[in-house]
């Protein structure tokens, strides 16, 4: 296991992941950032005294709160459509990332039934605060404890993608079932890709009882994300 204090420093840049951060403290609360841009539309409108610009003034507003509200929605239907189906081939590893506590115990047992039934004999997980309570989880599933490994250092998908092919590639690793949720699958299906894996994309689903309100805020965060991600020539 990979941990934080022998974690080399190879993966995002410290303003970048301030960056990300910032904006995933914002994108989880959709509320404010409705406030923010409803306030700009009235200061806006108050300070304009020419009819026509007030009216594009508020125009604006109400587009820029239906992108904050509509763009979710759209992609993450674009990104969950965009997905390669699973090939249904075998792989070296199955990669799980982590997001949290409430997604852990659905990875895991999707990783788990892809060992049981042959596609892999061994599981990889990836993410900071994450791979130890995971790595237990899968022990509990009944794996072999020499079958499960991961890394504790990465903190963004970039990093889970460096991260792991720093440990995996040196030991013969060329093709991965990458399990991860459906909307962020896209993004990591290709960062991972980028770094030399042959990726087959194994999306997880949400669990049972997960808020829309959670799945719309990952559906927000993730097309910023995928859009981002490409500028930033990571795939």
């Amino acid at each position: 296991m990979l941990d934080a204090p022998v974690c080399n420093t190879i993966g995002t840049s410290q303003q970048w992941l301030q960056f990300t951060q910032t904006m995933g403290k914002v994108v989880n609360q959709p509320s404010s950032l409705l406030l923010i841009v409803g306030m700009v539309g009235l200061v806006a409108w108050l300070g304009l005294q020419h009819r026509a610009l007030r009216r594009w003034s508020l125009r604006a507003s109400l587009g820029a709160m239906a992108v904050v509200v509509l763009v979710p929605l759209l992609g993450s239907v674009l990104l969950v459509t965009l997905i390669p189906a699973d090939s249904g081939q075998s792989a070296d590893v199955v990669v799980i990332l982590g997001r949290g506590p409430e997604l852990r115990d659905v990875r895991t047992a999707v990783a788990a039934e892809l060992v049981e039934t042959g596609r892999a004999g061994r599981v990889f997980v990836s993410g900071t605060g994450d791979a130890h309570s995971m790595v237990e989880l899968l022990r509990e599933e009944g794996l072999d404890p020499a079958a499960v490994d991961g890394e504790n250092c990465s903190r963004t998908t970039k990093e889970n993608a460096l991260y792991t092919a720093q440990i995996l590639k040196p030991q013969g690793v060329e093709r991965i079932i990458l399990v991860t949720d459906a909307p962020h699958m896209l993004r990591s299906h290709l960062t991972f890709r980028n770094v030399g894996f042959e990726v087959i994309p194994h999306p997880s689903p949400f669990p049972p009882g997960f808020s829309r309100y959670s799945k719309q805020v990952i559906g927000l965060r993730e097309t910023a994300g995928f859009v981002a991600y490409g500028l930033l020539g990571r795939y």
